[in-house]
């Protein structure tokens, strides 16, 4: 029996992404060709045993030329900058999964909350603008507000204002003569349309808890399998610095989560693809942060894989290639958590104390000083923090984990007070 050959398209940011995947499609049968440009391509080192072909640019055109002898039974993307090329990829070679049109609303935080408010699924109040216009930036909206770029994550560009007085700070991060160029920066992938970080989206504040939650969508059917708590700096910015898997608010929202974000995939039109959202838990409602039609990045894929009986890879190549649909992963008992030696991209990193409070939860430490950030701007937004390494963490005990994570925040150079 032929092999079946999966494209993926784009080098992910993080190395330990790229080795799950190559993994998870061993274990299906399954061959992995990965495509990128020769800088992107060197980038992977030789540990990670994948077989490459590159393209001197990332273009659709280009990359379906460039596979399509190898009839690729699935074409899709695990990083977040090559989602919409990789489905623009699929549509040029015939192959089913989820549109470009959905996957460019899907990078679009403007365009996704425009169809949750069509479709009810939103009470949040919202103005998408540039901070090139002249007009009043929160374009009738009050504080508190967060403003963020309309096509990036990792909270990059985020900045929450109580009132006007705050406004100019809004501007700190970006150079816009920078970020009106036309040409975009080559390092990562084009995004389709004028997305440019200067577009942003101001949303109005919505206080409680923040978690993420992880899944795989199969034909248009969610199936979820996992809350994550997501700790992070809190105001201004919301840099993250961890996660724990499971969530602490599992058993009491899991079931109205899943049946709020089958309600947000299906107006969003996702067919087939991981879906990882972002979500504010309220009392009498759910409210979507934001969206994204791949799984989270951070080694939360790692955590996933340790607190449930699940390889969220492979059960995707199995829907992209196979059509099947995953079980529900049943839990382990034991809670799993990362959190980040987080630096500033403008001095040197420096960690001040390893004493964390449940040393015996510490699973393993991953710390290198010769790493340096991936960019230190992008199309004019300049990068605040870069992640050194990581530590991870494992317990029958959430508040174990937590605390942790919390002590990594509460050492974390110019930062002050725990995260929640």
């Amino acid at each position: 029996m032929n092999t079946k050959t999966v494209v993926l398209v784009g080098v992910p940011w993080n190395v330990h992404e790229l080795d799950d995947a190559v993994r998870d499609a061993a274990t299906l049968g399954v061959s992995l060709l990965l495509v990128d440009t020769p800088e992107s391509l060197a980038q992977i080192g030789e540990q990670t045993a994948v077989e490459t072909r590159s393209v001197k640019a990332l273009d659709p055109l280009l990359i379906a030329d460039c596979v399509r002898d190898a009839e690729p039974a699935a074409v899709l993307a695990i990083t977040e900058f090559c989602m919409e090329l990789a489905a623009a990829v699929r549509e040029r070679l015939g192959i089913a999964g989820t549109p470009p049109t959905v996957e460019a609303r899907v990078l679009d935080k403007a365009a996704t909350r425009e169809v949750l408010r069509e479709h009810g699924l939103t009470q949040v109040g919202f103005h998408r603008t540039s901070l090139l216009s002249t007009d009043d930036l929160l374009g009738g909206l009050e504080p508190p507000v967060v403003v963020k770029p309309r096509s990036f994550s990792g909270s990059h560009g985020v900045t929450f204002v109580t009132d006007r007085s705050e406004l100019a700070r809004v501007f700190e991060p970006y150079d816009l003569a920078e970020a009106n160029h036309v040409d975009r920066d080559a390092r990562v992938a084009h995004l389709a349309g004028d997305h440019r970080t200067h577009e942003v989206i101001v949303e109005e504040y919505v206080p409680g808890p923040e978690i993420s939650a992880e899944g795989l969508v199969v034909d248009g059917r969610l199936t979820l399998f996992t809350l994550t708590d997501k700790v992070n700096t809190g105001m201004p910015h919301f840099e993250e610095v961890g996660h724990v898997v499971p969530s602490r608010y599992t058993e009491e929202r899991k079931a109205q989560v899943e049946e709020y974000l089958q309600a947000v995939v299906s107006a969003l039109g996702f067919v087939t693809s991981p879906m990882h959202a972002e979500i504010k838990l309220l009392d009498d409602r759910i409210e979507l942060v934001e969206i994204h039609t791949r799984y989270p990045g951070d080694r939360v894929v790692e955590l996933l894989e340790s607190a449930y009986e699940i390889r969220p890879y492979e059960a995707y190549f199995d829907a992209m290639v196979n059509g099947r649909a995953p079980v529900p992963p049943r839990p382990t008992g034991v809670y799993h958590g990362v959190g980040f030696f987080n630096g500033s991209t403008t001095a040197p990193f420096t960690w001040p104390s390893y004493a964390f409070p449940h040393p015996e939860a510490v699973v393993s430490v991953d710390l290198d000083r010769r790493r340096a950030p991936r960019v230190f701007a992008y199309e004019g937004l300049r990068i605040r923090y870069w992640r050194a390494g990581h530590v991870l963490f494992a317990s029958e005990d959430h508040a174990s984990v937590h605390a942790n994570i919390g002590f990594l925040f509460d050492n974390t150079p110019r930062q002050g007070g725990s995260g929640s």
